[in-house]
């Protein structure tokens, strides 16, 4: 028995980066064009090279945030445990057992409204103060307490397939779930 999930940004967030980087470049090529134009022609210009680099640097942040905005975020719960993987922040599968696991909390939350924005919010959630939550969507959230203090939570959007994933593979874990969240 396996949950699986994966999560992104929603994507209406890469038309607000092509808007960004579009007018970011025309202000810099139009404040510049003299020099921009001198220098790619290997004329002498007195800002050429500075514009050119900063324009750059710029598309380039700018293509770095898309890619994290397009970057999926993957969960997978098992017999062994939880692991989580969402590139460029955590490249390869953290892995959590069931055994540092002391209780796991379970929370309708908003990822504006509770967490501050999407993807991975790290702070303080509720009464967990080192949280690392993967925030996506609107819904019902599971917050794994870990014997370190630290807290991990994601979303869950099969409650019932998760549900009975808690019950088989870790019943010893206590489920904190004040609001019902899991019927």
């Amino acid at each position: 028995m396996q949950y699986r999930d994966q999560f992104r940004i929603p994507p209406a967030f890469l038309l607000v980066m092509a808007i960004s980087s579009f007018t970011t470049a025309t202000i810099i090529i139009a404040v510049g064009w003299s020099d921009l134009y001198a220098f790619v022609r290997g004329l002498p210009s007195e800002n050429g090279t500075e514009l050119f680099w900063v324009l750059l640097g710029v598309l380039a942040l700018e293509g770095g945030v898309a890619w994290m905005i397009m970057s999926w975020c993957r969960i997978e719960l098992n017999a062994h445990g939880f692991r989580t993987i969402y590139p460029p922040f955590i490249w390869k599968w953290k892995v959590r057992s069931w055994n540092e696991v002391s209780q796991i909390y379970m929370d309708t939350l908003s990822p504006i409204g509770d967490l501050g924005g999407w993807g991975l919010r790290i702070g303080s959630v509720g009464p967990f103060n080192r949280a690392h939550v993967y925030a996506f969507n609107e819904g019902t959230y599971a917050l794994f307490t870990l014997q370190s203090g630290r807290t991990v939570g994601f979303q869950i959007q099969r409650v019932e397939e998760f549900q009975t994933l808690l019950q088989t593979m870790a019943p010893s874990i206590p489920v904190l779930d004040p609001k019902s969240t899991l019927g």
